[in-house]
């Protein structure tokens, strides 16, 4: 074994077991056991949660909608869900987009001031296919 090197002796690195036991959070204790559900009950929930009120919320800005942004926009354009904080609006043909995005801020502030509880933060449009 003259030409081969014989192996180092290792050396515990304990500052890098300090940073990965920061990074990987090692040492912490195990989560706790929580109760086993059935995914049909899970889910169940969620959509009790989600169903009623946006449903509501989206019936009452698609009656608003003529008022909005007026009624030629109106017939290429309709509110379709809201999903966190931003207002999802289908258009109809991509020629409306850039008008839509030529009163998106002034939409916007209507939507915010007059539908305080919507909670609206963003406008996106999208392409509706039929």
């Amino acid at each position: 074994m003259q030409g081969m090197e014989q192996p180092r002796k290792s050396k515990r690195n304990t500052a890098r077991w300090d940073m990965d036991k920061v990074r990987y959070h090692l040492g912490k204790p195990p989560a706790p056991n929580r109760e086993i559900r059935a995914i049909d009950g899970i889910l169940q929930d969620v959509l009790d949660g989600l169903e009623q009120p946006q449903g509501e919320n989206i019936l009452i800005l698609r009656d608003a909608w003529p008022k909005l942004v007026g009624a030629q926009i109106a017939k290429h354009s309709e509110p379709g869900f809201i999903k966190e904080f931003a207002l999802y609006v289908f258009v109809d043909h991509p020629g409306w987009m850039p008008e839509l995005e030529r009163i998106k801020r002034m939409l916007l502030q209507k939507l915010q001031s007059r539908y305080r509880e919507l909670r609206i933060r963003r406008l996106n449009f999208l392409l509706e296919h039929k």
